[in-house]
């Protein structure tokens, strides 16, 4: 098995557009040799949930090899190069699985600590089996000044009228690169929700790509970011709907600042076959320096007579009304800034439920803030 992370192309869009515009695709160019180093907290494993190894021949009745057989299908979001690379890497997965018809109301959070100098890949799968419901929060953090790499994959699979609600939290030090790659289906009527707010790291490239196969399946997912300095962030979100009268929505919020780069691309795909579909997209993001260079790419493909399909954007400075009126309220124009950034992120960081984690967010983003 290789230990290396170096060059490959990731985020590549499914239909190509003009190559002088150099978003078709984003290119890795990396050198890190992974030392496996870093811890795992796992806490508050509910009743219902199984946790297990795709290492093992069986983890108290998780039918792993089963399960894998119905994932490995399953098409990721960063692309077939970042899917070598973690199988490559990885000669195991943690497998999460609520039993058939198991309601569980409180979540299961995984804490992912890393350190200096730590360079660490991991593979996850997650499957809610029929009518039951699960929420897995997870976190990536270190200290502030550290750097490393950390990439993680997660694949999910919603059975028949069953529910995932994915949190996932990057916290990572101001040197870090990141891989945050997920691959997600839903069966009929089966539900994936996810929820990220991408906060932390140097570099980080995010890709997830979502297959509505099912009769009335559904996908929601809210994203937060907040990119600063000269973070690097690359996107790529793909929503494919194939079941009847499926729904998809997204929407990407966030700011960027001094001399930040972003890139979004949003894919919906409305195949042939799809009756009923609806999918939407939506991004706003706020540019608080003219050094910042922002990216975004809304795609809707189609395929199919009796669908729906919607995109939208929202892209720019505060305007000078809003900056008139927050002044007139006693605000500067950087605290106004500060304060409508805020306003951003804690519209999708307030779609947590875990308090932790919220204390989490809440104190990276006041400590950056304190770093103006």
């Amino acid at each position: 098995m290789s230990n290396r992370l170096t060059e490959m192309t990731v985020n590549k869009l499914p239909t190509l557009t003009w190559n002088f515009l150099k978003i078709n695709d984003i290119k890795v160019k990396e050198d890190i040799e992974l030392n496996g180093r870093g811890q795992i907290t796992i806490r508050n494993i509910p009743d219902g949930v199984i946790i297990g190894n795709a290492g093992c021949e069986d983890c108290g009745g998780c039918a792993v090899s089963k399960i894998m057989e119905t994932t490995n299908s399953i098409t990721n979001g960063m692309g077939p190069e970042a899917k070598e690379f973690f199988d490559s890497v990885c000669d195991k997965s943690l497998v999460i699985r609520a039993k058939k018809n198991a309601k569980i109301d409180e979540p299961l959070c995984i804490s992912y600590n890393m350190a200096n100098g730590d360079a660490n890949a991991v593979k996850q799968v997650i499957i809610a089996e029929e009518g039951s419901n699960i929420t897995v929060v997870m976190d990536y953090n270190s200290k502030s000044s550290d750097s490393g790499f950390f990439g993680v994959q997660t694949i999910l699979h919603a059975c028949r009228g069953a529910t995932i609600n994915l949190v996932k939290i990057e916290l990572l030090g101001k040197g870090y690169v990141h891989f945050d790659d997920i691959g997600g289906s839903c069966d009929n009527e089966g539900i994936i929700n996810t929820v990220q707010m991408i906060l932390g790291g140097k570099k980080s490239y995010v890709g997830l790509n979502v297959d509505l196969a099912g009769y009335k399946s559904r996908y929601s997912g809210n994203t937060g970011y907040l990119c600063i300095n000269d973070q690097f962030l690359d996107m790529n979100y793909y929503i494919g709907h194939r079941g009847k009268k499926s729904e998809g929505e997204l929407t990407v919020k966030g700011a960027l600042r001094d001399e930040a780069v972003k890139t979004f691309r949003g894919t919906i795909d409305l195949k042939h076959g799809a009756k009923g579909a609806k999918g939407d997209e939506l991004e706003e993001t706020l540019l608080l320096s003219e050094k910042v260079k922002n990216n975004t790419l809304p795609v809707i493909l189609c395929d199919e007579d009796d669908v729906e399909g919607a995109h939208g954007a929202t892209i720019g400075r505060l305007s000078k009304d809003m900056l008139f009126y927050m002044e007139s309220r006693g605000f500067s124009e950087h605290e106004a800034e500060v304060l409508m950034t805020k306003g951003k992120l804690n519209s999708i960081r307030n779609l947590i439920t875990d308090q932790s984690s919220i204390g989490k967010i809440q104190h990276y983003m006041e400590e950056a803030f304190r770093d103006e």
